[in-house]
């Protein structure tokens, strides 16, 4: 064969896999431990790959040192859980705005309102302050989804089930489709069978479940599974 002609074949051989789908199932994926002596985190707990990926994505810090406290089960705030979707926004799109003096979570506060992800109560309130809950949680996650038009990346093999939850009923009206949109595809249950618990606080080991399960879908090509 020409030498010329052999060449020009081995080069679109090599774009041809270059440019091939990378597919990557969860359970390949996992959790590089970190350089840095975790306090109250350990391989053993259920959440120690999300705390190591949070890490990774940027999405929480607590890094003193060598050494990093977690805090798994401290309930989230409004303003805190914003602040930590914010910085998982960031990981694939840059800074939010600027850091300035105001509180913490002001300009992803101020980011999520101007996106739609969030909304204020009757009196135009966006109390960051206020612990947040697992239905709110569901509908701020799938307010940045939709926002982004990100669902191509959580619907894939898994289709529409309907209701499965024992607490169905519980769950708010505005909240009750988003709950049900993601029910399938990050898996908002309870880590009990068929429960949501539509009311109860969330802790930060939560929080960070379903905000690396976005990440992953997104930036590590994985899409979420059931457990």
């Amino acid at each position: 064969m020409n030498r010329k002609i052999s060449k020009v074949i081995t080069a679109l051989l090599v774009l041809t896999f270059l440019l091939l789908p990378l597919e990557v199932s969860a359970e390949s994926v996992e959790a590089e431990p970190p350089a840095i002596e975790m306090e109250d985190v350990s391989p053993d707990d259920w959440f120690y790959r999300y705390v190591v990926d949070g890490l990774r994505f940027g999405i929480i810090t607590g890094v003193s040192g060598d050494t990093f406290r977690f805090v798994p089960d401290r309930y989230v705030t409004r303003g805190e859980f914003i602040t930590m979707l914010g910085r998982l926004h960031e990981y694939g799109h840059g800074a939010i705005g600027v850091p300035g003096d105001g509180p913490f979570y002001q300009r992803y506060l101020e980011w999520a309102v101007e996106m739609g992800i969030v909304h204020g109560n009757q009196y135009g309130d966006l109390m960051p302050y206020v612990l947040i809950n697992r239905e709110q949680k569901a509908v701020i996650v799938y307010r940045y989804i939709d926002a982004f038009d990100l669902w191509d990346y959580f619907f894939h093999e898994y289709g529409f089930f309907g209701i499965s939850f024992q607490d169905y009923w519980e769950i708010s009206e505005w909240a009750q489709r988003p709950v049900l949109r993601l029910r399938y595809q990050l898996l908002v249950t309870r880590r009990e069978v068929r429960v949501f618990g539509p009311r109860d606080y969330i802790s930060r080991a939560e929080a960070l479940q379903i905000l690396i399960r976005v990440c992953s879908a997104l930036y590590d090509l994985v899409h979420p599974l059931p457990y």
